[in-house]
């Protein structure tokens, strides 16, 4: 013996909406982009604190005479910390030199102080101190934003707690 079901007139509507709501969002990821500037200042805000090692590649000191010329000169502010500048572009939207820059499907972030590049990969004269960073598991925590961004609309939740 044999049971059948049909089924006729399946109501779609609120499915529809759902996925016409993930595909607006789709088009425009500034709520992503502005959590990930979040996220990269506080990163790039503990490796100057921790003078590189949060970035796991932890800052050569100073040669002695040249630290010493720099403690007389300008305080001790710590490796690549002269006039603030070079933090501040990394560490705050606002800093001198600071790349925040964001479409609504690409974004920028880093610094356009000249100097930053010499420190970024060293020079002859120069240690590589690497202040500009991608932390670790950022992608990873970015895709669980952008998932969290698409299907709930909101961004941060979930990316932080892993609840995706």
């Amino acid at each position: 013996m044999r049971v059948q079901v049909r089924i006729v007139n399946v109501d779609t509507s609120k499915a529809d909406r759902r996925f016409g709501k993930i595909l607006r969002r789709s088009r425009d990821f500034k709520p992503v982009f502005r959590w990930m500037f979040q996220e990269l200042q506080e990163a790039h805000r503990e490796n100057f604190r921790t003078q590189g090692a949060a970035s796991g590649f932890p800052w050569k000191p100073l040669e002695p005479q040249y630290a010493s010329w720099k403690i007389e000169n300008y305080g001790a502010n710590g490796v690549l910390v002269r006039s603030g500048d070079l933090e501040r572009s990394l560490t705050m939207n606002s800093g001198r030199g600071a790349v925040r820059d964001m479409g609504a499907r690409t974004a920028e972030f880093g610094t356009k102080l000249p100097y930053a590049k010499f420190h970024q990969s060293g020079t002859s004269n120069m240690a590589q101190r690497k202040p500009l960073f991608l932390p670790r598991l950022m992608a990873d925590r970015t895709a669980d934003a952008v998932g969290e961004y698409l299907v709930h609309g909101s961004v941060g939740m979930r990316a932080t707690g892993g609840l995706i």
